[in-house]
């Protein structure tokens, strides 16, 4: 009995023993946690007081601080768009904080201009903006009528443009519909004989998808590099004929090419009418789009026409 009574007091205390510990455990851990949360607690307090006093010394000492602000707008383009248009495309004014800007903002939205090939903004501390433009060049330009907007049955002739790439531009003058001013865009040459529905592929801002209008462009290009440059006048290229270029001189000749082999033909060209120049005669029709027996038909020089409509002697070579 009395042995009993020891292990039944030895197992009491064992018991009690055990439960201290127990007690004295949670206790550890509810303290660990509570520096724990006093912690993260006083870690997020230092960074919201670092965030918003670093975000209070930025707007005073970078933001809103005055010796930033722009006061030099440096526009320049390798072509003929304004600087006020340039300035009104970015919408950035003297003044504004230089930091702040948002530079790719600024070139995308001068890039959404047709005429714009490319942009890069720049800042230079600490009050520069300098934005620098390189602009498509016009190759060829395209008159169609389209709908007045101001009436149901009125209609207006709208000239696009076009770069080498094929890229459809509206006019830098701002006039997009047709009328006699003296411009040297004006001058350009005039594609022509494109269907009416594939003129709504050309959206200015987009290349033109047209095979046969990149052939045009081609032969623009071709032509430029050509014996005939700074001679002869191009002014209309028509593209109603099937895989034919058929082109109108400034003197009224016409001119018939394949879209292959441009410089083979244009040099061609050359050659014909240097010939028929000797005898004061200019090309009125030519089919250059044939290999062989190239048929021409001849008129007088419009030199030689004016000459002898004057009554003026006429020197034969």
């Amino acid at each position: 009995m009395i042995a009993k009574r020891r292990n039944s007091k030895s197992g009491h205390k064992k018991l009690l023993s055990v439960k201290v510990q127990s007690q004295q455990a949670k206790r550890e851990r509810l303290r660990w946690l509570r520096s724990l949360a006093a912690l993260a607690l006083a870690v997020l307090a230092i960074i919201t007081v670092c965030w918003q006093g670093g975000a209070f010394a930025l707007n005073r000492l970078v933001y809103e601080n005055e010796s930033f602000s722009v006061k030099q707008l440096d526009y320049r383009t390798d072509g003929i768009i304004t600087v006020d248009q340039l300035r009104k495309w970015a919408g950035v004014r003297s003044g504004d904080n230089l930091l702040k800007l948002d530079l790719l903002r600024i070139k995308r939205d001068i890039e959404l201009a047709p005429r714009v090939r490319a942009a890069s903004v720049e800042r230079y501390l600490p009050d520069t903006l300098q934005v620098r433009v390189a602009e498509r060049v016009p190759m060829a330009q395209i008159w169609a009528w389209q709908r007045d907007s101001a009436g149901e049955t009125d209609y207006d002739c709208v000239r696009l443009q076009l770069d080498e790439t094929g890229h459809v531009m509206t006019p830098i003058d701002g006039h997009s519909v047709v009328v006699s001013e003296d411009q040297a865009e004006w001058s350009l040459p005039v594609v022509s004989g494109i269907d009416l529905g594939k003129l709504k592929t050309l959206a200015p801002g987009r290349p033109a998808g047209l095979p046969k209008l990149r052939a045009a462009l081609g032969l623009i290009g071709e032509f430029r590099r050509s014996p005939l440059a700074g001679t002869v006048d191009l002014r209309v290229i028509d593209l109603s004929q099937p895989r034919i270029l058929r082109v109108t001189t400034g003197d009224g000749g016409q001119v018939d090419l394949s879209t292959e082999r441009l410089s083979r033909q244009l040099n061609r060209w050359a050659r014909i009418r240097a010939h028929g120049q000797k005898f004061g005669l200019a090309i009125e029709t030519v089919d250059l789009s044939v290999t062989n027996n190239v048929p021409v038909r001849w008129m007088l020089s419009p030199s030689i026409a004016e000459d002898m409509k004057r009554g003026r002697k006429v020197a034969r070579k």
